[in-house]
């Protein structure tokens, strides 16, 4: 059963190149965190795993490797403007949680990749608060246009404080990682926490994660 799951694991983060420790393997784990979990006895007895230094991956996958530590790199660069850009759009009032969500959350963007930010807002003022950020975007030049992806900022969700949980129609393995990586950049009121509260179903998914 933990043989499985970590090869489970596994595969999803090798479809995003992305080699995990042995410790991101047991936060990820695709299972029921009562089992006795043995990572490091599983890994070693598995043939269908390799490692090199402290990351696990499929066999046959090194070249993620180095190309996870490239794009923590890229991802550094990108994190410097999500930063620079977030200073900004904290000071709209109605914002309480600004993320960065996405392949950037986990330090895994490509040199060419936009930034994706997650907003949360008070209560009915969703729709005035998009419309300022995306005022903000396009007068400063940061705004992701369909020819201009790099470095630019894709404000890709929105969310109000009253509304903070996923749709179940939309409660899959994918949400679930996007939920739990998420990184917040600007938190107000506990807001975060309020946010994870609302989402427990990740853990039909990630049973093992804790924010």
């Amino acid at each position: 059963m933990v043989k499985k799951a970590i090869l489970k694991t596994l595969a999803y983060a090798d479809i995003f190149d992305y080699p995990l420790k042995e410790g991101e393997i047991l936060k990820f784990l695709m299972a029921d965190s009562s089992l006795p979990l043995k990572i490091d006895q599983e890994l070693e007895k598995s043939s269908l795993v390799a490692k090199k230094g402290d990351f696990y991956f499929l066999r046959g996958g090194e070249t993620i490797v180095p190309l996870r530590k490239k794009r923590r790199k890229q991802s550094q660069e990108k994190m410097k403007i999500a930063k620079k850009v977030m200073a900004w759009l904290k000071l709209i009032p109605a914002i309480k949680m600004i993320a960065v969500t996405g392949a950037l959350a986990m330090e895994n963007s490509d040199k060419e990749d936009d930034i994706d930010l997650l907003f949360v807002t008070t209560k009915n003022r969703l729709w005035l608060s998009r419309g300022l950020v995306v005022i903000f975007l396009r007068l400063t030049g940061f705004y992701r246009q369909p020819n201009q992806i790099k470095n630019k900022i894709c404000p890709n969700m929105f969310l109000d404080e009253d509304h903070l949980s996923l749709p179940k129609k939309e409660r899959d393995l994918f949400s679930a990682h996007e939920v739990c990586q998420l990184k917040p950049l600007w938190d107000k009121d506990k807001t975060y926490q309020q946010f994870i509260k609302k989402n427990l179903w990740v853990k039909q998914f990630l049973p093992n994660w804790k924010p």
